[in-house]
C-alpha cells in the first residue's frame, strides 16, 4: 500500500459521494492505495451510503465516531492507516485524477520532506469562496527569521510521511479550524520542513451560501485563538495579543479598527489576481472580507472566553483530557478466575481509600472526562461502594461503569436500580460463554454462569420497564469459546444490552505488558477458525453498528494479536492518552511507567505533567500492543 487518504465526514452525504467518486477514479493503481472515511457521528444516512459503496470498493474502509471533530477523525484515521504516506482530503473536495499518483512521486523524489501540498481552486463566480481560500492561501509560508518559509498546508490536500503524524493531530481543538495550523507549526519547529507542488489539485466545493462562510470565519478566529494561547510565538498571528486580558481586550479594539485596511489591502490583491473587473463583483470581494474579519474576530472573543483569558506564561502548559478514566478500587474478588491474576493479590493490595476515589470522580467531572469505570477485583465487593455511588450521583455523573461478573448485581438489584434508572451507573458484566460448564471453568466456580445469566436476565427485564436504563457485556476471546461467539452476540443483543464489547485474552492483567502462555490462548491449528469467526463478527458489526463496541479495526487485528504479529504500526495504545488507568495505590500507571499518584497530586496537575508526555510515548511505541479497546480503539 502506497497511499492512505483519510477523510473525515460529518453531515456531508451527497458531497462526500462526489469526493469519493472522485478518489475512484484516481489514475493509480487501485490495490495501491486506500480510502479511510471516518464518519464523524452524521445523521444524514451517510453510514448507510458508505456501507453500500463499500461492498463494490474493496480499497474503501470507514469507521463510525461520536462527533467528536476532525481532529479526533483524522487521528483515528491514521491509526487505521496502513501505507506510509498518509494523504488527507475533505468531504466536500473533488481531487484531481491523478492527485495520488502524484502526491507519491513527490513523496519518493523528495525523502527529506516531511509533507507535501497542492494547490486548491474554487468556483470561479463564488466570491465567498474565493475570499476564504485566498486566507487560507496567504497562511501557507512567512518569513522566518529573515528566510521564506512554507509553514502550513490545509488539511484539504495535503500528505505526510507516516513518521510526521506520531503526535497526531491535538484533540484540543473540538472544531474545523485551528488543528491544521497547529499541528504544523509543531513539526517546523521541530525542524520538519513541506513542499508546495502546485500542479496538485483539488476543486473545494464550499461556501454555498453566507452561513457557512460566516461560520468558517468564526471557527478560524476560534482555533486561531487557540493556536497562539498555546504557542505564543505562531508568526502568522501576532494580531491576537494572549498576553493577559488587558492585551487582548486592546488589541481586538485595535484589530476590529483595522478592518477597513484589511478589507482594502486584501480585496485589492484579489480583485487584481483574479482578473474581477465587475464593479458588483469588486465590492461583494470588499464586503466578504469585511465580514470575514468581523466574525473572524468574535471567534476570539468567543475562545479567549472560552479559556478564561489564561495568562499566557512561560512554562504554561495545555493538557489533553483524556475520554476515559479507569480507577481499580479494589482487587478483591468474589471469584477466582483462570484468565486473571488480580485477585491473587488481594490480600497483599490494600484498597484505595474513598477519600481518594471521591477526589478523582470530583476532578474527572470538573475537568470534563467524558466516560469514568470502576474496576477490580470485583468493584461491587467494596464495603462502601454504595457511598461511592451516592457521592458520583451528587455530581451527576452519568453512565458511571461498574465493572462487574455480575454475581453482585442480582445480589443487590433492588439497591441498585435506583442508580439505574436515573442513569447514574452503567454495569458492564462479564460473560464468556453461553454454556454453563465452560464460562464455570473459565470462572473457575461451581455457580458463576447460573447468577451472571440471572442478573443479565434481571436487567433485561428492567429494560423492557424502563428502556432508558443502560447495561452492557464485555466476552474474551479464547480457544474454548471461538465457535459461540457469533451465537453470543445474538444473545446478548437479544437481551437488550447497549453493547457488546469483545477483548483479546491478556494472559498476564497485572502487568499487561508480559505475554506468557495461557491454557486459553488460540493455538495454531485454531487460527484458520479464528479468522472464519472474526470474519462473522465483522459482519455482524457492520450490519448492528455500534452494539459492537468495537471497530471493525480493532476486531480485524485480533487475527495479527493472536499469531504473535501486531506491533505500533498496526494499532498505537493510548494509554497515558485517550484512557488513564488508576491503579488501587492511586497510581497513575501505564504499561511501561507510573506518571502520577492521586493521592499526592491533583489529577490536572498529573495531565500537565512531562512524565505523562514520556509514559504517553512509550505507550504509543510498544511492541505488542494489548489490542484491549479502552487503550487501542
Amino acid at each position: 500500500m502506497d497511499l492512505t487518504i483519510i477523510v473525515p465526514t460529518y453531515n456531508r452525504k451527497l458531497k462526500l459521494s462526489q469526493c469519493l467518486a472522485s478518489l475512484f477514479a484516481q489514475s493509480y493503481p487501485k490495490d495501491g492505495f486506500e480510502i479511510i472515511v471516518i464518519d464523524d457521528g452524521s445523521n444524514d444516512g451517510t453510514r448507510d451510503m458508505l456501507a453500500e459503496i463499500s461492498k463494490i470498493n474493496p480499497n474503501l474502509r470507514y469507521f463510525i465516531q461520536q462527533h467528536k471533530g476532525p481532529a479526533v477523525a483524522r487521528n483515528s484515521g491514521i491509526k487505521y492507516a496502513s501505507a506510509e504516506i498518509i494523504g488527507f482530503t475533505d468531504s466536500d473536495c473533488i481531487l484531481n485524477r491523478d492527485w495520488v499518483r502524484q502526491m507519491v512521486q513527490a513523496h519518493r523524489s523528495e525523502k527529506h520532506i516531511a509533507a507535501i501540498g497542492g494547490a486548491t481552486e474554487v468556483a470561479s463566480h463564488n466570491i465567498m469562496a474565493k475570499v476564504s481560500q485566498s486566507l487560507s492561501d496567504g497562511a501557507i509560508g512567512a518569513v522566518i527569521k529573515g528566510k521564506p518559509e512554507t509553514i502550513f498546508f490545509p488539511t484539504c490536500n495535503v500528505s505526510f510521511k507516516r513518521d510526521s503524524l506520531a503526535n497526531g493531530f491535538n484533540e484540543l481543538f473540538p472544531f474545523p479550524a485551528g488543528e491544521d495550523l497547529d499541528l504544523f507549526w509543531r513539526l517546523f519547529k521541530k525542524g520538519s520542513r513541506f513542499s508546495y507542488k502546485q500542479d496538485i489539485k483539488i476543486f473545494h466545493d464550499c461556501h454555498t451560501d453566507i452561513i457557512s462562510f460566516l461560520k468558517q470565519a468564526y471557527m478560524y478566529g476560534r482555533g486561531n485563538y487557540l493556536v497562539q494561547h498555546i504557542h505564543k510565538d505562531h508568526p502568522l498571528l501576532k494580531e491576537i495579543k494572549t498576553q493577559n486580558n488587558i492585551y487582548f481586550i486592546f488589541g481586538s479594539i485595535t484589530n476590529f479598527l483595522k478592518i477597513p485596511r484589511f478589507s482594502y489591502t486584501l480585496g485589492i490583491r484579489l480583485i487584481r489576481g483574479s482578473g474581477i473587473k465587475d464593479r458588483y463583483k469588486e465590492s461583494s470581494v470588499y464586503a466578504y472580507f469585511v465580514l470575514h474579519k468581523i466574525f473572524y474576530l468574535f471567534g476570539n472573543i468567543r475562545e479567549f472566553i472560552r479559556t478564561k483569558g489564561v495568562k499566557a506564561r512561560k512554562g504554561a502548559k495545555v493538557y489533553h483530557v483524556p475520554e476515559l478514566v479507569i480507577m481499580d478500587i479494589t482487587h478483591s474478588c468474589n471469584l477466582r478466575c483462570r484468565i486473571c491474576d488480580i485477585w491473587k493479590t488481594a490480600k497483599s493490595e490494600k484498597d484505595i481509600g474513598i477519600d481518594h476515589i471521591k477526589k478523582l470522580l470530583s476532578q474527572a467531572k470538573k475537568l470534563g472526562v467524558r466516560e469514568v469505570a470502576l474496576s477490580g477485583g470485583e468493584a461491587l465487593l467494596r464495603k462502601d461502594i454504595f457511598a461511592i455511588l451516592d457521592y458520583a450521583r451528587n455530581l451527576k455523573i452519568k453512565n458511571l461503569g461498574i465493572l462487574t461478573n455480575g454475581i453482585l448485581v442480582r445480589e443487590y438489584f433492588d439497591r441498585i436500580k435506583p442508580y439505574l434508572i436515573d442513569n447514574s451507573i452503567s454495569p458492564v458484566i462479564s460473560l464468556d460463554s453461553l454454556k454453563e460448564d465452560l464460562h464455570n471453568q473459565i470462572r473457575n466456580s461451581i455457580s458463576a454462569w447460573q447468577e451472571t445469566s440471572e442478573a443479565l436476565r434481571m436487567l433485561s427485564s428492567m429494560k423492557k420497564e424502563y428502556p432508558g436504563i443502560s447495561f452492557n457485556v464485555i466476552t474474551i476471546i479464547l480457544n474454548k469459546n471461538l465457535e459461540e461467539l457469533p451465537d453470543l452476540a445474538l444473545f446478548i443483543k437479544s437481551l437488550g444490552a447497549d453493547t457488546l464489547q469483545f477483548q483479546a485474552l491478556l494472559p498476564n492483567n497485572l502487568n499487561m505488558s508480559e505475554r506468557k502462555r495461557s491454557a486459553f490462548w488460540i493455538p495454531p491449528e485454531e487460527l484458520p477458525l479464528l479468522d472464519k469467526i472474526i470474519d462473522k463478527l465483522i459482519e455482524f458489526k457492520q450490519n448492528n453498528g455500534i452494539f459492537i463496541k468495537n471497530s471493525i479495526n480493532n476486531l480485524s487485528l485480533v487475527k495479527k494479536y493472536y499469531r504473535g504479529n501486531i506491533d505500533f504500526r498496526d494499532v498505537k495504545c493510548l494509554s497515558a492518552h485517550k484512557t488513564i488507568l488508576v491503579s488501587n495505590r492511586g497510581e497513575c500507571t501505564a504499561c511501561f511507567s507510573c506518571y502520577g499518584d492521586i493521592k499526592k497530586q491533583e489529577f490536572k496537575d498529573i495531565l500537565k505533567s512531562n512524565k505523562i508526555l514520556v509514559a504517553r510515548e512509550k505507550a504509543g511505541k510498544c511492541r505488542w500492543p494489548c489490542l484491549l479497546p479502552c487503550f487501542c480503539d
